[in-house]
């Protein structure tokens, strides 16, 4: 039990290493992560100018992280289909069309969140 508790510290190092390489891969190979990296600096900036009080600039930037989010899932889906079935196949291509679907989800999520942030007082 000890020396579990006392793992915890290596074992939470490793699992960011790990969380690191991934966002590092998505980064260099993903065109969309390197779009929206660009986009969440931009809408950073952005939000540093605009006079809202800093729970809606912290509500919208975290609505948007969910797009970079479904877009790093909506990939690895695709990199373990294209491994498992590197042909054409229904079934796959129902899989890669339902991570598209997650990555559009999460944008109409941030487009609801944007809209109801300007209508809120």
């Amino acid at each position: 039990m000890l020396k579990a508790l006392l793992n915890i510290p290596s074992r939470a190092v490793s699992a960011m290493r790990y969380s690191l390489a991934g966002l590092l891969a998505s980064f260099r190979k993903e065109e969309s992560v390197k779009l929206e990296t660009v986009a969440l600096v931009v809408l950073v900036a952005v939000m540093c100018l605009v006079h809202w009080p800093l729970w809606k600039k912290l509500a919208l930037i975290a609505t948007y992280l969910l797009i970079p989010l479904a877009e790093i899932m909506n990939s690895a889906i695709e990199d373990i289909c294209d491994l498992v079935s590197p042909g054409f196949n229904e079934r796959i291509k129902d899989a890669k069309d339902k991570g598209s679907a997650a990555v559009l989800v999460a944008m109409i999520v941030n487009f609801l969140v944007l809209a109801a942030l300007i209508k809120a007082p």
